[in-house]
């Protein structure tokens, strides 16, 4: 299992090329690590067409000011097989409140992204973060 952290750069998705970006990183990824194994053949680390997303977090941040951090709870929603979550957050010296709808695919990378990025919309109102219907 392969846990990248990008809570304070979170990967755009949000277009075709957002999807190309992720994937181009990954294989960044994929080529450390079979450079780090020393795994010319791909045995020990697969291709990334064949890595498994299993969770992932689709973010929304505000920006708020400083007297609004202190008013504002964290919250926990369960969601079915999902779960949103708000808090704040600190980001390059700036503050905002981030909310997160936590998802778990469990599907082919590319399958799952571009599922994210058809399934998923990500409203301009602040609480809404929500499943689109097709």
């Amino acid at each position: 299992m392969i846990y990248i952290l990008c809570s304070e750069h979170p990967f755009p998705l949000s277009t075709d090329q957002d999807v190309s970006d992720i994937l181009i990183f990954l294989g960044r990824v994929q080529e450390n690590l079979s450079s780090l194994f020393s795994d010319t053949r791909g045995i020990i680390v697969q291709p990334v067409r064949s890595w498994i997303l299993k969770e992932c977090d689709v973010i929304k941040d505000v920006e708020i000011d400083g007297l609004t951090q202190i008013t504002l709870p964290d919250m926990q929603i369960p969601l079915f097989e999902r779960a949103l979550r708000g808090y704040v957050t600190p980001i390059d010296g700036k503050v905002y409140y981030r909310f997160e709808l936590a998802l778990t695919p469990n599907q082919p990378i590319e399958m799952a992204l571009a599922n994210i990025l058809t399934q998923v919309k990500i409203d301009e109102s602040i609480l809404s973060l929500e499943q689109a219907t097709t």
